[in-house]
């Protein structure tokens, strides 16, 4: 597998340096953290359809929202990992 080149810290002595890598920032793992929240919303929308535990339909929709519930969390809490170790790696000018 290639390493990437190293690229040196990020200039936060500047305000445009600043947005830059605020942008940078945010570009990382993006995917990961949108499917994430989409999983999440999609099944608290479940939750609110199931109503309840009464029929075998309430309690799939149900049990499939907290399915989602936390594999959209787990993916969310993947991608601000992924980020925050970005950052350490970037800071210390390792690229």
């Amino acid at each position: 597998m290639a390493q990437s080149p190293d690229l040196p810290p990020p200039d936060l002595s500047t305000h445009e340096g600043q947005v830059a890598y605020r942008e940078e920032l945010f570009r990382v793992a993006r995917p990961l953290r949108l499917i994430g929240l989409t999983f999440t919303i999609i099944g608290i929308l479940f939750l609110f359809e199931a109503q309840g535990w009464h029929s075998v339909t309430e309690r799939t929709f149900a049990l499939a929202g907290f399915v989602l519930i936390a594999l959209g969390w787990s993916l969310m809490i993947a991608g601000i990992v992924k980020r925050m170790f970005y950052h350490k790696k970037r800071m210390r000018g390792l690229g």
